[in-house]
């Protein structure tokens, strides 16, 4: 009863600040040479992308990161939104790029807000799940949400009740690293010789919440598998000289590290290593020959590359009643094998090896309905939309 009051009576008091930050916000003049960036975690996804592009032009602009942790080792201007200076650059801040529309709640309309966002819906999100949300329906000329496509824009107005003329279809610019080949650079950060190799395969599964547990275990940590045995696991991946790169969501990493230590061709992606090497997930992903995940929205951007996918989702029947998607029939808009087993696994893993065309007149559909623009110019079209209209 007590920790409720407390936990209302700081609700209403950050409600208040933000409130007073607002009037402020109104009365100070905009800098329009002057763009905030920022991400979850810190230093990625679309806004990363779009800030190393917006850095590589010749323009006379000042770029500032609004974090959760300095790092000095990161060579960017940056501020925490607690910091005097960051708070000053909010103040005075011309535009704001962000992937989880953080500072949406402190802007006001004389700044342009730019909402990457961190991926296109499959699952159901917003109000689209039926979950209370803060809105992010503006609809004011200062904003603007970016899609990968007609489908995807009107699945984003669906789940952010979101008016579809703030809406643009642009595609991500995360997605432009897929078309620049693979970075080599990974393989020297993570001291891996690749020629070892004959396939590199990504396990980059959803974040797994409280509800999808085992044991006191996030489930990913078995590659979604119930019945998955390391040791057969291992003998398949070194019969095949495969090179298993596995990237969790920040919160699991800790409980997965422990468990694939004792593989040999299993290599855990930690956030941090990305962090600390200004990179992301999707500076790694045109390494990759074959993607294996569940529910996360990575395939979509992977579909690009039009390389094999498979779908571990042996609690598919479970994830849909508590979760929800926007986009159904599940089946036909996940190209792809479904796996519920180990045994199913291997299987369709090894086909995937063998044939690379493997589920390709199904990627190719896809592909077309969630992926208007297939190129490397994402963030160029933001950039002319947002900056240069």
């Amino acid at each position: 009863m007590q920790s409720t009051i407390i936990n209302d009576m700081l609700m209403r008091l950050n409600l208040g600040l933000r409130g007073i930050f607002r009037i402020i916000s109104r009365i100070i003049p905009k800098r329009e040479d002057l763009i905030i960036f920022n991400s979850i975690p810190d230093f990625a996804d679309n806004s990363l992308a779009f800030f190393k592009f917006i850095d590589s032009l010749d323009e006379d602009l000042e770029l500032v990161w609004i974090v959760n942790k300095p790092r000095d080792y990161i060579k960017v201007r940056q501020y925490t939104r607690y910091d005097i200076r960051g708070i000053l650059k909010i103040l005075r801040a011309g535009y704001i790029v962000s992937t989880h529309g953080n500072l949406r709640r402190v802007r006001v309309p004389s700044q342009v807000f730019v909402n990457l966002w961190h991926g296109m819906p499959l699952k159901a999100i917003g109000y689209a799940g039926n979950k209370d949300i803060l809105p992010f329906n503006f609809d004011d000329e200062n904003y603007y949400l970016i899609a990968t496509s007609m489908i995807m824009k009107n699945a984003l107005a669906a789940c952010f009740n979101q008016d579809p003329r703030r809406i643009y279809i642009t595609g991500q610019p995360r997605n432009d690293k897929l078309f620049k080949g693979c970075d080599k650079k990974i393989f020297k950060i993570l001291d891996i010789d690749p020629s070892e190799y004959e396939k590199i395969v990504l396990f980059a599964p959803t974040f797994r919440e409280i509800d999808h547990i085992d044991d006191g275990k996030i489930i990913s940590y078995k590659l979604n598998l119930p019945d998955f045995n390391r040791s057969k696991f291992d003998e398949f991946l070194k019969k095949h000289k495969i090179l298993f790169f596995v990237k969790f969501h920040p919160l699991e990493e800790e409980r997965a590290t422990e468990y694939f230590e004792e593989i040999d061709n299993v290599v855990l992606i930690k956030s941090k290593v990305l962090q600390e090497n200004f990179m992301d997930i999707y500076d790694i992903l045109s390494c990759v020959d074959i993607l294996i995940t569940d529910y996360s929205s990575v395939y979509f951007d992977f579909l690009l590359l039009d390389r094999p996918i498979i779908f571990a989702v042996p609690d598919l029947e479970e994830y849909h009643k508590l979760r929800g998607f926007v986009l159904e029939p599940f089946d036909f808009w996940t190209p792809g094998p479904k796996v519920k087993s180990l045994k199913e696994f291997l299987k369709e893993l090894e086909k995937s090896i063998e044939n690379p065309d493997y589920y390709k007149k199904e990627r190719k559909t896809i592909n077309i309905l969630v992926n208007h623009y297939k190129d490397d110019k994402s963030s160029e079209r933001i950039y002319k939309l947002v900056f240069k209209d």
